[in-house]
């Protein structure tokens, strides 16, 4: 597993972001708009993004009729909720949003064959992570966040990691995306045709040491984390 962001030969690897947040978002105040993220998305040279939300799908046609204007594949995404533990499902539909319970889960996987269901920041502090319940559950997903949010003296990450390799899951880079500036804090590559069928295939049959993903990333500082937990706070505040 790659966590860095040293040269190597990247060809035949997409960049890919899988977890992003926009205006219309249902939980925190975003600014920009979700063209506004798929602008910066091709200045940075993605080559898939998808727009995850909290509790709702921001995907229309012309948003992926626009993104693939810019050389973008975008894939429908949300960060759900089952009993307040926060999920990012991937390749999804609008149904997705009536998922109450691990159960309903566990049905709408069974007729969604080629979603992507994946445990964002699953050890990290706070009521919204899902903790023990990735363990109870760790069928119902298909892949484990590596978030942004570490430093070089403290990684929720690493109880993530162990997961991952116990249960031969692969694991995700992400930016967990609420300002602009940061989409590029953390990212996946991933060798595999530029079609989601086959993005979501390759995702799904890697493991943890899987050579087919790199994640890049890097820890960063006590403050800059404070910063941007601030920054969304106070955006959040004037929002009410």
């Amino acid at each position: 597993m790659e966590t860095s962001k040293k040269s190597f030969d990247t060809t035949g690897f997409l960049k890919c972001q899988f977890h992003t947040h926009a205006e219309g978002d249902l939980l925190d105040h975003i600014s920009h708009t979700p063209k506004e993220l798929i602008d910066k998305a091709k200045k940075l040279r993605y080559d898939v993004l998808s727009i995850t939300s909290h509790r709702t799908v921001i995907f229309t046609k012309e948003l992926e009729s626009y993104a693939k204007k810019k050389g973008i594949l975008l894939i429908p995404g949300i960060e759900f909720e089952i009993n307040g533990k926060h999920i990012l499902g991937i390749n999804i539909d609008k149904k997705i949003k009536k998922i109450k319970t691990f159960e309903n889960l566990k049905k709408y996987k069974s007729t969604h064959k080629n979603c992507l269901i994946i445990a964002p920041h699953p050890f990290f502090p706070g009521k919204v992570t899902l903790k023990k319940n990735l363990q109870s559950n760790i069928e119902l997903f298909d892949a484990i966040e590596y978030s942004f949010c570490y430093t070089s003296t403290k990684n929720y990450n690493k109880k993530a990691e162990s997961m991952a390799k116990k249960h031969k899951l692969p694991m995700i880079a992400t930016a967990d995306c609420h300002d602009l500036e940061n989409l590029d804090i953390s990212y996946s590559l991933i060798k595999s045709q530029k079609t989601t069928n086959q993005i979501i295939e390759k995702i799904k049959k890697s493991s943890f040491s899987n050579k087919k993903i790199k994640l890049i990333s890097q820890p960063i500082s006590y403050f800059k984390i404070a910063k941007l937990i601030a920054k969304q706070e106070i955006k959040n505040f004037f929002k009410k």
